[in-house]
């Protein structure tokens, strides 16, 4: 424990921010209430990590459960079709004007680091918050001091709180030995908790029955197949029939019935006096009830229609669309939103470049090209009443003005 304090203060994480004599209040009173001092939380570092909201086990549903993993799946891809695009803003809040290529900024966002590509920032990203509800960037320097982001597993981090500064640093907790970060070498993105603010929530956490649940029903059925010992009939005789007599029985029967040349081949036993069909239990009916509820819960949570699931039972063209559609607009859209806000706010100002903010572009979606041709529409429309000016609608588009562009639309 002294060594690591140690160490958390050689990296500027035990540090306090004072104005002469005086610690600078950065939390919010109620906020100071709710910590523990930091020695405290330190205390039980060796066994919390994100206060048992970011569980290890968490990461496992992405190997066991198929809904799980699809759904996950679907998402982290889906956010690695737009671009992020970097603008900079003009003067006032004027029109944005993209930033070239070779800028640092826009350079670091698309070559992250020598291993990882743009899509695996982001798939990865996507990943752990679909888990864990929280995403740790950890910012590196290279030996010539550029910038570099690399992805750490959140259920290994551990965030220190403090009573006035609401967050002294960040403790991963690695394999060999933890590793401190100060505030300004990380960028936390989290889904808001309800009950612990300075812990994501996963969305397993109200999935993760309903997972389990699919997952034991698979594992059943597994285990039925390799060991039951039901047969599909029933044979009834008047006699009781010895271990010669049953073994006789069962080898003209193969020999008549088994293989594809037998198939259908009428069955004649004299000895038998009736046959009874061994359908399905009320266990098998609800194993299959099961998977699907679980499917049904697990879209539920992550916002993936079923049928982008495999869902198929009810497929039609029509209702496919409309669910691509719908998943884009009601997941993917806001949680590109979310990123950008988080990127905007906590990545490009420790960079130094607070002037500058990131977009994703989703104009080359298929999903959402209906959306913008309504827009077009109902801005076309307002053009030629008077209601909007064309230089109204090229900001809003951020587009360069026109000079003849404040004037009604001519007709």
């Amino acid at each position: 424990m002294v060594k690591l304090g140690k160490m958390l203060r050689s990296v500027g994480v035990g540090r306090r921010v004072a104005t002469d004599t005086r610690v600078v209040q950065r939390a919010n009173r109620a906020a100071r209430a709710d910590r523990l001092p930091a020695e405290e939380r330190m205390a039980g570092l060796a066994t919390d990590a994100g206060g048992g909201w970011a569980r290890p086990e968490y990461g496992r549903y992405m190997a066991t459960s198929p809904s799980v993993y699809a759904a996950i799946k679907l998402r982290a891809d889906a956010l690695t079709r737009p671009p992020l695009r970097v603008y900079r803003t003009g003067e006032s809040g004027g029109r944005r004007t993209a930033v070239e290529a070779s800028h640092p900024a826009a350079r670091l966002l698309d070559r992250v680091n020598p291993w990882h590509t743009r899509a695996d920032l982001w798939r990865a990203t996507e990943t752990h918050l679909c888990l864990w509800g929280a995403a740790f960037w950890a910012i590196e320097r290279d030996e010539g001091g550029q910038a570099e982001l690399w992805p750490l597993r959140p259920d290994r981090m551990v965030v220190i709180p403090d009573r006035r500064r609401y967050v002294r640093g960040f403790v991963y907790r690695g394999v060999a030995e933890p590793v401190a970060y100060t505030t300004e070498e990380i960028v936390w993105l989290r889904y808001f908790n309800p009950l612990e603010e300075l812990a994501g929530l996963s969305p397993l956490a109200p999935a993760r029955l309903s997972a389990d649940m699919g997952h034991e029903g698979l594992r059943f059925n597994r285990h039925l197949l390799r060991n039951s010992a039901r047969p599909d009939f029933l044979l009834l005789t008047d006699e009781e029939m010895n271990e010669t007599e049953l073994e006789e029985f069962y080898t003209r029967w193969e020999m008549r019935h088994q293989g594809s040349t037998n198939a259908n081949r009428p069955a004649v036993a004299s000895a038998v006096r009736d046959v009874k069909t061994l359908g399905l239990s009320h266990r098998d009916i609800d194993f299959i009830q099961g998977l699907r509820w679980s499917l049904e819960e697990v879209s539920r949570t992550y916002g993936v229609p079923k049928l982008l699931l495999g869902d198929f039972e009810r497929a039609t063209y029509a209702n496919v669309q409309a669910s691509e559609r719908m998943f884009w607009r009601n997941t993917i859209v806001p949680e590109v939103r979310f990123l950008e806000e988080q990127l905007n706010r906590m990545l490009l100002p420790k960079l130094g470049y607070p002037q500058l903010t990131v977009e994703f572009d989703l104009s080359a979606i298929e999903a959402l090209q209906e959306d913008e041709n309504n827009r077009v529409q109902r801005e076309s429309a307002l053009l030629d009443r008077g209601v909007l000016t064309i230089n109204e609608v090229r900001r809003e588009r951020n587009l360069a003005e026109v000079p003849w562009g404040d004037g009604p639309a001519e007709r």
